[in-house]
This record gives structure tokens, sequence and C-alpha cells, in this order.
């Protein structure tokens, strides 16, 4: 595709939908022979000063303090001039693709999950740099992300672009051990006896305030996975390997079993009303507030040091605890081992400045590994943290480095990182770790060409809802099935799933 035509693309999908880039990427001319990575051959040309090197990242500008000790010491360490260009989450993608169709993409690029269309849509379109002939020169970061992390951002057969290391996010239910107490109840094993607690959270005054204000189970609409976990399955349109097979949880005869298992919660009244609209940040100021005494949501929403401290200032005596996965339960939520935090990709045109590339290779192994790792995990040493034994320990200074995050370009060791952060929390965390999950693959499926995954999940999102609300019957959910499929031609999507985890070997 010539530039001008892409221009148009992006544009007309600007003025027609709102979105900078479409979720189904337009056919792309045939993509020039790679050329020879900038480390062979002759050495290129030396600046005089640093190198500048600009970073597309979603965040918040103000994030970053006015004296910025990491990107002094980066530079000085690797003699470059870095530069984080910080946009709002929600803004991000949309000036990627404005800086993709003027052909002026920065050196480096985030892309987050959500916005992965724009990461299929550059690379289909030849923006981006086709890394397969410098993985020899990315040691340190394959360490990081593994032989995945680079699997997971092929488009087309070719990697152009990795994924981070892979996050953790243990969620699970979390109960008011307090009010179990108050009211003389023992922590529940089953979904029948969550139920019954559920009730009594709801119609027996725990915080015995006098009042009718509590309720049974808060959280985010993320709480279905617990229920629909309660059954072997998890939230809608997941791939998961059964007997060997490839499912999609939609499919899943136990889904209709889950859903009945939501609506019999609703139903009774002991689900927060704002389930299904609460942010993470809601959930953990009703935890604080005791609002409800039950809550699906992962350690950092509810038991960090600050969400402890202003629980404890309205109720010294609020403790919440992790329950253990209930009787019959087979999972609590999923974990994708195809999960895409985010892929870090480099724009074609740096292998036409072979000094810039291999600054900026140079600075994706840095803080991958050794000292630079640990500067932008834990800030300077003997600063905010010193080494004691084998063991580094975080100095009264650690809230000094709260924002070295940003500089985490290729991911974290998250468990050691964790442990390390949160030394409260560390027990609660490897137990959360360690409750039932179910492994999902979607992180490794590209959607194909033609099929817009937006549009589907968002009328998969629209149906579920009123089947776990009752506003649609669960002998109604075949037809829902089948108005998917004529629609939005979902059997391609599951035909490629099949055809994708077949090819990596997860599939027989």
């Amino acid at each position: 595709m010539n530039n001008k035509r892409w221009v148009r693309v992006l544009m007309g999908t600007m003025l027609t939908s709102g979105l900078l880039v479409s979720a189904c990427a337009p056919k792309a001319a045939d993509p020039a022979a790679t050329p020879e990575p900038a480390a062979k051959g002759a050495e290129p040309a030396k600046s005089a000063g640093p190198v500048s090197i600009t970073m597309a990242r979603a965040g918040s500008p103000s994030a970053i303090p006015k004296e910025d000790f990491v990107k002094k010491e980066l530079d000085a360490k690797l003699g470059i001039n870095f530069k984080l260009d910080l946009t709002d989450d929600k803004e991000h993608a949309n000036k990627l693709s404005v800086l993709a169709a003027s052909q002026n993409l920065p050196d480096l690029i985030e892309i987050k999950e959500k916005d992965l269309s724009v990461y299929y849509q550059m690379a289909r379109n030849g923006l981006l740099l086709d890394l397969t002939p410098y993985l020899d020169k990315l040691g340190s970061v394959k360490k990081q992300v593994g032989e995945e992390g680079f699997t997971k951002g092929k488009v087309d057969g070719k990697v152009f672009g990795f994924s981070q290391a892979p996050r953790i996010v243990p969620q699970g239910f979390w109960i008011r051990k307090d009010w179990l107490d108050k009211l003389g109840l023992k922590a529940p094993t089953t979904m029948d006896e969550l139920l019954e607690v559920a009730k009594a959270f709801t119609e027996k005054d725990p915080d015995g305030n006098g009042k009718k204000d509590t309720y049974g189970i808060s959280g985010t609409r993320e709480a279905e996975r617990g229920f629909l976990g309660a059954h072997g399955t998890t939230e809608p349109n997941k791939f998961y390997i059964q007997d060997g097979k490839l499912v999609n949880s939609l499919y899943d005869p136990n889904m209709k079993k889950g859903i009945e298992e939501f609506q019999r919660f609703l139903k009774a009244g002991v689900v927060d009303p704002e389930l299904f609209t609460n942010k993470v940040t809601d959930v953990t100021d009703k935890a604080a507030k005791g609002f409800a005494g039950i809550f699906y949501e992962q350690w950092a929403g509810l038991v960090r040091d600050e969400h402890v401290k202003k629980m404890k200032e309205i109720n010294p005596k609020a403790e919440l605890v992790l329950l253990p996965a209930l009787q019959g339960a087979k999972n609590v939520r999923f974990n994708d081992v195809g999960q895409i935090t985010a892929i870090i990709a480099i724009p074609k045109k740096l292998e036409k400045d072979p000094e810039k590339l291999n600054k900026v290779l140079e600075l994706l192994n840095y803080v991958s590994e050794g000292d630079g790792a640990n500067l932008v995990y834990y800030g300077q040493k003997d600063v905010h943290w010193k080494k004691e034994g084998d063991k580094i320990v975080l100095t009264e200074k650690k809230g000094e480095a709260s924002y070295t995050w940003l500089y985490q370009l290729t991911g974290r060791p998250e468990m050691d990182y964790l442990m390390t952060k949160f030394p409260p929390q560390a027990a609660l965390i490897k137990e959360s770790s360690a409750l039932p999950e179910l492994k999902v693959y979607n992180g490794f499926v590209i959607p194909p060409k033609g099929f817009n995954i937006t549009d589907a999940n968002r009328f998969i999102g629209e149906e579920m809802l009123k089947f776990y609300t009752g506003k649609a019957k669960v002998e109604d959910y075949d037809a829902f099935l089948a108005s998917l499929e004529k629609t939005f031609n979902f059997k391609v999507y599951l035909e490629e799933a099949d055809k994708t985890l077949k090819g990596l070997g997860y599939v027989k």
C-alpha cells in the first residue's frame, strides 16, 4: 500500500467511526526484502553527542518528577538522550495512528493489549521493523520475556515486536473476617454457603450501625470469573484446552450452568447493584467504607498498605482475608498464557539509522537485566534500595522511586518484584497466586483479516449481561450463539484460533 492510501485509510476511519485505526487492516503491498542487521558490515558513523531516542508510551506526563534520576542514569550509562513521550491511555492509540499516518513514528513504540489492532495494521503496512535479523542482539530481552514474548509479537509470521513479560493478576474472593465473627458465621466452603453468608451480610447489619446499608458481594464485572469458574469455565470468548481439544468458553456446556449460578446470587439481592459498572477504584473505596463483606478482586485493589490503613481508620477491627477455592470450583480465574500486557515495537525507518537502532537495542537490553533492571524496578542502589546478602531490601526513600515502572520497557520478573516491593503482602500474594486457574490462549490468536474482534466482543458483553441479569432466558442462549455466528462470522475466528494453536503445538 502506498503512503497516500495509508493516510486516507486512517483519516477515513477517524471521520466515520471516531477511531483512528480500524480493527481490520487493509491489504498491504509486498514487503521489501529484510536488510542486513545494523551490527553487520561496517561500523556506523558515531554522533558527536548523545543519540536522541524518543519512546511513545501510555501514561500521565505528570507521573515523571522534575528530578528524573532514571533518565539521568540511563543517559549517562548509554550515551543517549532518552525521552518518554507519555499520553493518556485513552488517547494513546489515536496518537500512534496519527503519527503513523504522517510517517512520523518515534524510535520506540508501546501498544497496549486493547489497542492491538493498531499494531497489526502498522505491521501489515510495512511501518514496523522485522526484528528477526536482530534477535541475537536482544539476549537480555529474551531472558526477560522468553521465546513466547517474541512469538506473541508475530504478525503474518514475522516478528514485528515483542510482548512485555507477563503480569500476575491473582484474583479471588476476599471476605470480612470481622463480620463473620460478629455474626457467628464460619467462612464459606461451597457456593451454597457463600450465598448464605452473602445473605447474612446483606440482611443482618454486620457493621452494627442499625441500618440496612450493606451488601454481600461487590467487585467489578470481572467477578463473573468467580461464578463461571465454579462450573469449570470462565468469562466469555476465552480459548482453553479440554481433553486435547480446543474449546471456546462460549460453547462450553458448563457456560449455561455458570450463568444460572450468577443469576442465583443476583436474584437473591446480595450483589452490589453497581457491580457491572464498578471500576477497581470503586471497589477499593467500597471495601474501605464497609459497603460489602465479600469482594472479588486481586490483592492490590484491597490489601495494599494504603487501602488497609484507610479501612482501619473507619473501622479499626476490619480485616479482609482471602477465601480458599470453594469446594467443587475448578478455577477462580483464568490465566492467559498468551497474555500481552503491551507490545514493544521499533519503526522500520530505523534500519536507515544503524547508530540509533543499535542504541535502541542496547537500551532494551540494559533495562532487562542487571544494574539497569534494578534501576527501573527499585530505583538507585544505596538510596532507594540496598543489598542484604542476596536479597534486595527497600529503604525509607522507596517512595521517590514510585514512578520507575514507566521505564520498565520490557516488563519485570513479576513474583520477585512483588515480593520485594510489597513485603507486608508477600504471604497474601503467594496465597492468592496459588488459587486454581484456567489456562487460556487468547493472547496467541490474531483475529483474521476482515473479522472485527472489537465489535464481536462488544456484542458478546452486551448479550451476556442480559443473561446474567435475567433479562434474557438461558433457554435462548443457543439463539444468541447463532446470532453471533451470523452477524460477525464468528466461526472464522474459531477456525483461526484452532489453526494458530495447532501451529504452535498447543492443540494436536
